[in-house]
């Protein structure tokens, strides 16, 4: 996916987004594999300025892979294994990242803000794993219900949200007759104007064994951040 910031009839009078930013991001769940890690660090060397994944592999502290081209930004949990990460290059020079521990510090979701210094608003990133919680004491809702339904976004931000979503529904999937885990999702997105950057009907999981696909790897963008988004 590319955001790309370009004089158009949508921001002509904005001469600050004119041009200023096309940046490159590469989204992947990793299955918990270390080679998987590799695999997308090394296609995304020199290619992509940030790297979105979940399902990282994670070893005990949440310590994880390190890459020569990159700087890992991860939450700040404790006694739970992190399940999302973002990679940024290291050779960055039209923007800047910063981790929004802020706004939410969990293992199964985490934000930065993508800024320079002719952005007058700065660019909100959700990484996303929708998945239940390690921890059994908690109540087992899957992580929109747990966190995400509790963010309200202000409407003149930029919010990219990007996620393995573990959910089923004729919007993105003309197969799905019942939806599955996306009232809540619904709900969110429509509350905040969001769209769905995804091709409608393009399949993004394959079983291992090649006998079943589905849409489950998912991008929305709040209204003004949509016409930026290619790829």
């Amino acid at each position: 996916m590319s955001i790309a910031f370009e004089e158009s009839q949508n921001n002509a009078n904005d001469k600050s987004f004119a041009n200023t930013l096309n940046i490159w991001i590469l989204q992947h769940n990793c299955a918990r594999s270390m080679q998987i890690m590799h695999a997308c660090m090394k296609f995304a060397k020199n290619k992509t300025d940030i790297v979105i994944l979940q399902e990282s592999w994670m070893r005990d502290e949440n310590i994880t892979i390190s890459h020569s081209s990159f700087i890992c930004i991860k939450s700040n949990v404790q006694n739970t294994r992190v399940r999302v990460l973002i990679f940024v290059a290291k050779n960055l020079k039209k923007f800047t990242c910063t981790s929004r521990l802020d706004i939410i510090n969990s293992e199964d979701m985490q934000a930065i803000s993508i800024m320079n210094n002719k952005i007058q608003k700065k660019i909100l990133l959700f990484n996303i794993y929708n998945k239940k919680s390690q921890n059994a004491d908690d109540e087992q809702l899957y992580m929109i219900e747990r966190e995400l339904a509790k963010v309200m976004l202000n409407f003149e931000q930029k919010v990219i949200i990007v996620e393995d979503f573990n959910a089923h529904h004729s919007w993105w999937n003309a197969k799905i007759s019942n939806s599955i885990r996306t009232k809540a999702l619904i709900k969110w997105v429509n509350l905040h104007k969001c769209n769905l950057i995804n091709t409608f009907d393009i399949n993004t999981h394959y079983s291992y064994s090649n006998q079943s696909s589905s849409v489950l790897d998912l991008a929305f963008a709040i209204k003004n951040m949509h016409n930026h988004i290619k790829n």
